[in-house]
């Protein structure tokens, strides 16, 4: 089966090529990008890099078979983008699509660099002083959730942490983590050489089981959405819509 992956939730535009067969994805094109700023976001180069993954291979959008994206936490608007797009080209072909957790596929890339009982908790920078976090422990190199993902003030995220401190190592990674290093390092160890951002590949891995021999299901594809973690700016500024001599 030959699936398109892709995560734009976060100012790197990943996307991916991969064959999947049963018990085996194998990645066959990928590529990770950052658009010059101003450039509008990723929304001018889709699907323009997955056609351009494509071409060298020399295959087609229209010989994709099943697609794979990125449902966040992230940029509102990045993942708007990225479903609104792999939707389109799902429904047009009708093909079967699935999403997964971006934090959990930066703790399923993180997970062979960790010790065996480690607590890995990948974080991303939600902007407006916050980050997004998830919490997953390592078990036999496999990352199991143990917390719901979070929206939190970079300060409050250590006591996260310690609600439910495995007896293992706690290591933190990620964007967000850089970002606010020299707040977060003191309490939480980091990870040495993990993923900064979530990879489309990686986000393939994870749905790979929802769409190997699956069929079109226009009710599944409908109902996938971003996880947001938090309201939008929209929401909360008029919880209850907009006033009537604002609509």
């Amino acid at each position: 089966m030959l699936v398109a992956a892709v995560d734009t939730s976060t100012l790197t535009l990943s996307c991916a090529v991969l064959r999947i067969a049963p018990g085996r994805v194998d990645v066959i094109a990928r590529r990770a990008e950052r658009p010059p700023a101003p450039s509008g976001g990723h929304g001018p180069r889709l699907p323009g890099v997955l056609v351009e993954l494509l071409g060298p291979l020399g295959l087609s959008v229209s010989e994709v078979e099943g697609w794979a994206v990125g449902l966040g936490p992230g940029s509102f608007t990045g993942l708007r983008v990225g479903l609104a797009t792999w939707k389109g080209l799902a429904y047009a072909r009708r093909r079967p699509i699935a999403g997964a957790s971006g934090l959990a596929a930066m703790a399923a890339e993180a997970a062979p660099l960790a010790p065996d009982g480690a607590l890995l908790v990948p974080v991303l920078d939600a902007r407006k002083g916050e980050v997004y976090a998830g919490f997953y422990r390592v078990r036999g190199g496999v990352p199991e959730p143990v917390a719901p993902e979070v929206a939190v003030a970079p300060a409050a995220l250590p006591a996260r942490v310690d609600a439910g401190r495995p007896a293992g190592p706690v290591l933190a990674f990620g964007e967000g983590f850089a970002t606010y290093r020299a707040l977060l390092a003191p309490a939480i160890a980091e990870l040495a050489d993990a993923p900064a951002t979530p990879a489309a590949e990686v986000v393939a891995r994870l749905a790979a089981p929802r769409l190997a021999g699956a069929a079109y299901d226009a009710q599944a594809l409908f109902a996938l959405e971003p996880h947001y973690l938090r309201p939008s700016e929209a929401e909360v500024k008029f919880p209850h819509g907009l006033p009537a001599a604002g609509r």
